[in-house]
Order: structure tokens, then C-alpha cells, then sequence
């Protein structure tokens, strides 16, 4: 008989982390961002909304007329803040803009221009027709993963410096 290794209990969060490697990967990116701080609009709600029920029995009409409109302000705040990013399918780029989005598919994209000097961010769609789609500088990922997923998608990507 052979001599086997002996097999050695494996901690299960390391089971764990490797079984994110072994679940497929989807075909899809997704880069998502929301300008300002949702955390202190929600905590600024919450502590509206304890120093309203605290002075809701000295002053009530006090409350209705300017800590009633401020719960509502941060409410909507939390709830409408546009979100900013990209979403890259293999059939469609989806440029999500704040309040309007873009759809791209990617059979109308030439190739993709990226600038990356200086601190300053930019990236082009080049269009089949010689149109040109400037990306939001807020709507970027890093531009090493833009060119990633693009040329997994067969986009050439062109002038990066």
C-alpha cells in the first residue's frame, strides 16, 4: 500500500473563501455610486425623528410647521438621491447618469478612450457611426478594470496614458 498523505482538517471560513472562487462568475459589471453620505442622512433622521417625539408634548405646533417639513426633506433625500455608475452586459453598456440613463449596445461601440493623467479621470465611447459618448467622471471605475471589462468583451480600448 502507498504511502498517502495525511488529510488534514481545513478550517471551514477557509472552505468558505474558496468557494467564492469555484461559484461562476456572471457576465456582468456593475460599478455603483451615490454622491454624498447616505449613513449621516439616515442618522440625521433618526435623531429628527427622537427630537421630534421628545418635544411633541411641550410644543406640537412648533414640530408642524419645521420639524415635520425637515423629516420629510431627509427622508427624500435618502430615498431620491441619483445614483452614478456603469453597468456593462455582453450586450449592452448601461451608463447610469443620476436621474437619466444611457443604454449602449455594444455592438455600436467602436473602442474605448481612456485618459488617466494627472489625477484626471476620462473615458470615451467611440461609436460605429464616429459619434463620441464622454463617460461622467462620477459614473468611472478604476481605469484598469474599465479596460478589463472591456476587452473581455472584444472592445479595443485606445490612448491610455
Amino acid at each position: 500500500m502507498p504511502n498517502l498523505p495525511r488529510l488534514r482538517r481545513v478550517p471551514s471560513a477557509i472552505w468558505a473563501q474558496l468557494a467564492l472562487y469555484m461559484i461562476p462568475m456572471s457576465d456582468t459589471f456593475t460599478y455603483a455610486v451615490r454622491p454624498g453620505s447616505s449613513t449621516l442622512s439616515v442618522v440625521a433622521f433618526v435623531g429628527l425623528g427622537a427630537l421630534t417625539a421628545l418635544l411633541w408634548q411641550a410644543v406640537p405646533a412648533f414640530l408642524l410647521l419645521f420639524m415635520i417639513p425637515a423629516l420629510a426633506a431627509c427622508l427624500w433625500q435618502v430615498t431620491k438621491v441619483p445614483t452614478y455608475g456603469i453597468r456593462i452586459t455582453p450586450d449592452a453598456w448601461f451608463v447610469m447618469g443620476g436621474y437619466e440613463d444611457l443604454e449602449i449596445p455594444t455592438g455600436q461601440i467602436s473602442y474605448l478612450k481612456v485618459i488617466d493623467r494627472n489625477d484626471q479621470r476620462r473615458a470615451t465611447l467611440m461609436l460605429v457611426d464616429g459619434s463620441e459618448i464622454i463617460l461622467s467622471s462620477d459614473s468611472l471605475p478604476a481605469p484598469l478594470d474599465l479596460i478589463r471589462e472591456a476587452t473581455q468583451r472584444g472592445i479595443p480600448v485606445r490612448e491610455i496614458s
